[in-house]
This record gives structure tokens, sequence and C-alpha cells, in this order.
């Protein structure tokens, strides 16, 4: 059943249903309170899913997701039901069960605005037949007395059928139904109820099974519901049919119990043809960009086709409220600066008042001459002291490394960790023994494991000992996507005794 109903639920998505019912993703993403993105996503299903049936992956991770089952709204609609009845000569006490529910029915019914009803009737296809099912009008009514008349006053086949009496073209005459509701205005949906005994005649090479009838019913959007009249043999077929069509079915014999059931299943249409809206929520991983990002969902392991996340664009109003430190540091910054404008423009004024009244222009030349001297004095002696400063980093940071490259190498001495590599290049097999923390690999003499193919890189990779395990690092400028290990690409990856790494057409075996 859970196949059924899952494989349903993927061939619905794929299709548009009628009355025009929205599957899948329902309107936009809402990013109001980003990075908490929620968006309403329909299921054909009625019945309703668990939380931990859903799986949300965004660039290959799962996400946590809150999953709230919404009540169906204003899920009435028009609806066109068709009736099929068996009528086989064999069953003459389940005609008059037929007669005696649907007249029950309809004049104990009250019918929804716009609901039609029609009635067909089968049993076998004949070599003069065009179609296994004949209706009893000639269209849809929504007129109770004309489709309890035209029950009413129907009378069933006499005829007979040797070998398999009992049996009748029911898969074939279900697939007709959802064909004529199909022809239906697009504003409408179909429902299809059926009454049998669920013994299907299923001759060799027939190209009507229940598969068919299936798919067919789920493109179209058309539920199945089956009263089975209940007989000495037993077929689970057809309530299946049902069931993954998403409707329902009775066993029973009882007219007072298919009538009680017609009526609950009638009252139900609506719901059951709408299914289920789900609101799901989840954190994004995504930066406020304004690009589109893929998003995946899965739903009972069923993968579902819903569009890209278009994260919002920065504004300043948002940005200003994530930063308002930042912001109002800004603001008196800019305060500051118009500050010494002004105070600066003050003295340019005061200054070129002085100038005018100073007689003796080489005495002011002589001291600005004198003040730009000390400011590049100052520049020099600047920058001689942030030369010394970065040369003592530097040696700092060399002398660190050589010692740690010296402990590294030490660690690799005490714990006897010396790999090998297997290289086989150009059809030659080499072997290296790895005695040092870092060990270069690629087309270069000055590699030191050097391979001698075109299609490595001059420093393709390294193996690094980062004092807990061996790791392989890409260092190649042409193979961007990493480098291959053990058929994956990788950036940086540890490696494991048997490991074979992927240089070019040059391969690596990595033993401990």
């Amino acid at each position: 059943m859970k196949h059924f109903l899952s494989l349903a639920l993927c061939t619905l998505l794929a299709f548009s249903v009628q009355a025009q019912i929205h599957r899948g993703v329902k309107g936009n993403y809402n990013v109001e309170n980003f990075p908490q993105v929620s968006f309403i996503w329909n299921s054909p299903n009625p019945e309703v899913l668990n939380a931990n049936q859903f799986v949300l992956t965004e660039n290959e991770t799962a996400l946590p997701v809150n999953v709230k089952n919404l009540a169906p709204q204003n899920v009435n609609q028009k609806k066109s039901v068709l009736i099929i009845m068996e009528d086989m000569a064999s069953h003459g006490n389940q005609i008059e069960f037929t007669r005696k529910m649907l007249t029950r029915f309809f004049s104990e019914t009250t019918l929804a605005p716009g609901d039609k009803f029609n009635v067909v009737y089968f049993n076998r296809k004949q070599k003069t037949d065009k179609e296994v099912i004949k209706p009893l009008l000639t269209g849809f009514s929504d007129d109770k007395n004309i489709l309890n008349k035209a029950i009413t006053e129907y009378r069933s086949s006499k005829m007979t059928f040797s070998p398999s009496p009992n049996e009748s073209d029911l898969y074939q005459a279900i697939n007709e139904g959802v064909n004529l509701l199909k022809k239906e205005p697009a504003d409408r949906a179909g429902v299809i109820v059926v009454v049998t005994r669920g013994l299907n005649m299923k001759v060799p090479g027939a190209s009507t099974e229940m598969e068919t009838v299936r798919q067919n019913a789920l493109a179209a959007g058309i539920p199945l519901y089956v009263v089975k009249y209940t007989s000495t043999n037993d077929a689970p077929e057809v309530s299946t049919l049902a069931e993954s069509t998403y409707g329902t079915y009775i066993n029973t014999t009882n007219v007072d119990n298919a009538v009680n059931y017609l009526k609950d299943a009638y009252g139900k249409f609506d719901s059951r043809l709408y299914g289920q809206d789900y609101e799901i929520t989840f954190n994004t991983t995504a930066k406020r960009d304004g690009k589109a990002h893929p998003i995946n969902l899965s739903v009972s392991k069923v993968s579902q086709d819903i569009p890209a996340l278009t994260a919002p664009n920065v504004t300043f109003g948002l940005w200003v409220k994530e930063n308002l430190i930042l912001f109002i540091a800004l603001v008196l910054l800019l305060i500051l600066i118009i500050v010494l404008v002004v105070v600066l423009i003050v003295k340019r004024n005061q200054k070129q008042e002085q100038e005018r009244i100073m007689s003796e222009n080489r005495v002011q030349d002589a001291l600005n001459h004198q003040q730009q001297e000390m400011e590049r004095q100052r520049r020099e002696a600047e920058q001689a002291r942030m030369a010394e400063m970065q040369r003592r980093q530097a040696e700092e940071a060399r002398k660190n490394q050589a010692a740690q490259a010296e402990n590294l190498a030490n660690l690799m001495r005490t714990k006897n960790l010396y790999p090998r590599l297997q290289c086989k290049v150009n059809g030659a097999s080499t072997s290296y023994t790895i005695t040092k923390p870092v060990v270069t690999l690629g087309r270069n003499a000055n590699n030191d494991v050097v391979l001698n193919n075109q299609t490595v890189s001059g420093l393709h990779a390294e193996i690094r000992f980062n004092g807990a395990a061996f790791e392989v690092v890409n260092r190649s400028q042409s193979y961007t996507r990493g480098i291959i290990v053990n058929g994956q690409f990788y950036q940086q990856i540890a490696l494991k005794n048997g490991d074979i790494i992927g240089l070019g057409e040059a391969v690596i075996t990595f033993y401990m």
C-alpha cells in the first residue's frame, strides 16, 4: 500500500488536475524573516502526512524543518460524478442492490450546487461494441428525479458468458469512465464511483490492466471510490486501485451500509480532491544576494519539483538594523569630519589673511620647506620602522614553520609513520616512501615525487602530515575540481590505507 501511495504522489505532482487545484508549492516563498523561509506545499494525498516524512536539503545538506498541516479553506468546487455499475446476468442480486442503493442516495442526499451526475453500466465488450460502458443519460445532470427515473426504468442485461460468467471488463470500463470525465469542462472536478464484485476479465494480451487505469486516473486527478459487492471470490486489487487514486472503498452486501458510505464519501469529495496544504518553515544557509538558490524537497522518500529560492537583496534599512553600532560610529565619524573640515576652512582663511598681511614671503617659504622636510623624515622613519617590523614577523613565522615541521618529523619518527606511495605513470611503476611531513607531487623535476606525464600539473598536489593523519591537498591551477580519491573529487581529504589517488593519468596508491 505504501508503494502505491508513494508512486501515486509522484505521478500527481507531474500533472495538472481538474478544477485547477494547484499541486506542489503554492505562491512564492515567504522571506519576511530571512534567513527563516516558509512556503505552502500542497499534497494530493488527503491523508495527513507525518512531519518526519518531509526532508529538505540545500547544497546537499539536510536542514531542520518545521511542518504545519493547514486546514483546507474554501475547497468547495463543481464536480462531475460518474457512477459505473456492473451489470452481469449472473449478478441479479448485485443489480438489485445497486438500484436500491443509488435511488436511496439520490432521494436522501442534498446535492451541492453545481454538482452533476451520470450513471453508466457495463459488462463485457462485444465485437459490435465501440465501448464497454453505456450511459443511462446523454449527459451529466443535477436533477435527482431524472437520475432516479433512469435508474429505476433500467432493465438489466440478460446476456451470459462462458467461461468465467461472473467476470466483466472492469478495468476497461473504469478507464473509459476516466476518459469520459476528461471531456468535462476544465473547471469541474471528476469523481468515479464504481459498483462491482471486483472480478475483472483478464484476456491474454489485454491493453487495459489495473496499472494503466491507475496511471490514467492519477494523471487526470480523478479519484476512484469503490462499492465492492462482497462475493465468495475475493478480489483485493480493486480496493487497492481505490486507495492508490486517493479514493476509498467498502465491502458490503447491505444496502443501508452502502447508502451511508456513499453519503459520507460524497460529503468528503471536495476535501479529498483538494488534498492537504502544509506550511514548511526552515532556516536557509543562503546569503542576501538576490540570487536563486536550489532547494530540494523529498516527501515520503519521493523527490518533489519545487522552484529555486531567490534570496532577498540587502536594503539600507536592513543593513542599518543589522549593523546599528557600526552605523552610529559612521555617523559620528561623518560629523567629526564635517567639524574638522569647518575648522580647516576657518584656519585656511586665517592663514590666507595672515599671508596677505605678511610682507616677508621668504620667511614663510622657508618655514613651509622646513615643515615639508620634517614630514618627509617622519614618513621615512615610519617606513623604516614598518619594514623592520615586517622583517621580524617574517623571520618569526619562518622559525615557527621550521619548528612545526621538525615537530611533525619527530612525531613521524616516534610513531614510525613512513607511508609508501606506489606510483603508476606511463605504464611504469615506482615506489616512494614518505619520510618528511610535506611531500610534493607533480611533473616538475623539483618535486619530491616526479610524475613525468603531460596530464600532470607542474605542482599538482601535496601529501601533508598534520600530526594525526596524512592528507592530500590539491595544488593544481588546472584541475580546479580537485583531486580524484577513490573516484570522487576533493580539494583536501585525509588518506586511509589503500586509497587510490588520481593525478591526471598518474595513479598513486597510498599504503600506511
